[in-house]
């Protein structure tokens, strides 16, 4: 743990410089509340995926109205580069209009990716040559209206652009054993449901929040590939008391044709089971549960402690509880506004591999994973 510390002194730095804010209100505001701010933070930062990198990213928040209990409209627009020649620039809007009726969110991910393919499976080796460069154009739009109270229900399309610009020594890429081992590009329209009753959409103390989300790839859209996906993510929130909050997880992804192997239910990330590397293991469905424990014990300052299980397998038959992967760690919260309760995060993950190796990972974030 010892190799953290110089990591974690200059991510608090990025954190502290984090700290001014510049509130934009409107020319009719009554209240610090209504309006626009904005909050800007470098940071370096250490994950499996990406190893070191120096990044910045910018988050807004905006409000229509005085009330705390609107959901703000916000978005994040950050980007990083690596040691591994690698970069990413990434783009995440959520806006809501007339007091939440309309819903829009999605993402512009844009980047060189020095990523890693293993195989298809729960169970797949490590290997040497698993490394590989592939460039990439990704973009989802997501909007729904209500339709009664919190429930929504809109349209999701989703767009990725692909090319392997190296597969290096990977033997899948070189044999052309995978859909997808050339790239290519996939576009599909689904529907997107969701329920949404959190009291905070970056801190929530209590509620809940569904959401399914389904797409079809289809050629008549420009696709090169016909499959079709399927996401459900349930969340719920509970009130501890004193700034603390209990959230529970569960989410699951379902893909059925021609699917390319970057496409797949991947296994690991920053967001759910965190210290795999993303994509480790992949495979037509993955399933995977996360309880986390949060608690702000200072304006500014919190903590979390998390613990979570998930696998990948062919059919939903070939789940077995006795071989789902465990991971557990914890880590540091820092508010860059207090009010909104938006916070940077770092978390320190463990997990075991198939074969019984320990695993970890570092992550740095804005918000929370869930």
């Amino acid at each position: 743990m010892t190799r953290h510390f110089p990591l974690l002194a200059l991510i608090l730095l990025g954190m502290n410089i984090a700290g001014a804010q510049v509130p934009i209100p409107k020319a009719d505001s009554v209240s610090s509340i209504r309006g626009l701010s904005l909050a800007g933070y470098p940071y370096i930062f250490y994950s499996p995926e990406t190893e070191f990198a120096l990044g910045g990213a910018l988050v807004a928040t905006y409000r229509t109205t005085d009330s705390l209990k609107a959901k703000p409209s916000n978005f994040t627009l950050s980007g990083y580069y690596s040691v591994k020649s690698q970069y990413d620039i990434y783009f995440v809007p959520e806006a809501f209009f007339e007091e939440g009726k309309y819903y829009l969110t999605g993402f512009i991910d844009y980047g060189r990716y020095v990523d890693k393919f293993w195989g298809i499976g729960n169970d797949v080796p490590d290997i040497p040559e698993a490394p590989y460069v592939r460039t990439f154009l990704a973009v989802n739009v997501d909007f729904q209206v209500r339709i009664v109270e919190e429930l929504k229900i809109g349209l999701n399309y989703d767009f990725n652009t692909t090319t392997m610009t190296d597969k290096q020594a990977n033997p899948f890429l070189l044999a052309d054993a995978v859909t997808g081992s050339n790239g290519g590009l996939s576009s599909g329209l689904g529907i997107s449901l969701s329920y949404d009753k959190r009291d905070n959409v970056f801190w929530p103390s209590a509620g809940l929040f569904y959401k399914l989300n389904t797409v079809q790839c289809i050629k008549w859209l420009g696709s090169d590939f016909e499959f079709n996906r399927i996401i459900v993510d349930l969340r719920q929130y509970i009130g501890l008391g004193e700034g603390s909050v209990l959230g529970v997880n569960v989410y699951g992804n379902r893909v059925a044709g021609p699917t390319p192997f970057y496409q797949m239910p991947l296994l690991g990330g920053g967001y759910i089971m965190r210290g795999y590397y993303l994509g480790r293991y992949r495979d037509n469905y993955y399933v995977a549960a996360q309880a986390e424990y949060r608690w702000m014990f200072a304006r500014r300052w919190g903590v979390i402690a998390f613990i979570g299980a998930g696998d990948v397998a062919a059919e939903m038959s070939g789940f077995q509880i006795k071989y789902f992967k465990p991971n557990a760690g914890f880590g540091l919260r820092f508010a860059l506004d207090p009010e909104e309760k938006l916070n940077v995060r770092v978390d320190f993950s463990y997990g075991r591999d198939a074969q019984g190796n320990p695993i970890k990972g570092i992550y740095f974030n804005v918000k929370e994973a869930f």
